[in-house]
């Protein structure tokens, strides 16, 4: 571990400045009270109040932090946005996060790899991307965070056999729905601002992970898998989202 310098902070150097002005060169001092420069009644307070101040005057004046990264910036923006994270996040919603943007090979002759990895970490049978896996990546979100996932993992209407049964749905909650052929299963991450709909975060909706909107009544079920039997009450205000197109996507 690199040792920290204190000498590269402003907030070091003034006071310490200071302090060698007005008490390492006592004789100056002297000679300025006698000649009433700084009268003695000012003495203490340079010493009480001056001081604190460069300190304070040191920390708000911008300076590169000691471990800053060095990067190369040329030809990007300079302006690095780091997203503060949400610390009272759920584990599950964290990690199925990560993956926005996640898309299967639908070329046939390779797959995606990552879905791959899931696929072998939850003990599946068979490697390529191109069954559906909405089960996979829900199964995997779960594992993630340490909350028991169903037997069947890899069939979206088995989730509705396991968990706790929610009479709305909450932040979190696992979403199971039927289409043509199985099902589908989601993670509900909020409502959307302009229609009201839920906005779900799931895999293999239009061959990638993605949030998509639907109505509730879409839904046969909402299940809480978290590793309470029930959401805080807190997880029922779902949060208001915008800028979410997809009001239909492929689930197959």
């Amino acid at each position: 571990m690199n040792k920290v310098n204190p000498w590269q902070f402003l907030q070091v150097k003034l006071p310490t400045w200071g302090l060698f002005i007005f008490g390492a060169l006592p004789v100056i001092i002297e000679f300025a009270m006698d000649k009433q420069f700084i009268p003695t009644e000012y003495h203490a307070i340079i010493l009480a109040v001056v001081l604190p101040v460069l300190r304070e005057i040191g920390k708000r004046i911008p300076q590169r932090e000691l471990h800053e990264p060095q990067l190369n910036l040329t030809g990007v923006n300079t302006l690095i946005s780091v997203p503060v994270a949400n610390t009272s996040d759920l584990a599950w919603m964290v990690e199925a996060k990560k993956h926005l943007g996640l898309k299967e090979n639908t070329s046939k002759t390779a797959h995606n790899p990552t879905i791959l990895k899931w696929l072998k970490t939850l003990g599946a049978w068979w490697q390529e991307d191109e069954t559906p896996w909405c089960g996979t990546f829900v199964a995997w979100c779960l594992k993630t965070a340490g909350v028991a996932y169903p037997k069947h993992w890899y069939r979206a209407l088995d989730y509705v056999n396991y968990g706790s049964k929610l009479a709305k749905p909450a932040y979190g909650c696992v979403a199971i729905k039927t289409r043509n052929g199985g099902g589908h299963v989601c993670f509900v991450a909020g409502r959307d601002s302009k229609t009201g709909k839920l906005v779900c975060i799931g895999g293999n909706q239009s061959n990638m992970v993605c949030y998509a909107l639907y109505n509730e009544s879409d839904f046969h079920e909402f299940r809480w898998y978290g590793k309470t039997n029930r959401p805080a009450d807190s997880r029922y205000n779902l949060p208001v989202l915008s800028g979410v197109t997809s009001t239909k996507v492929t689930e197959a």
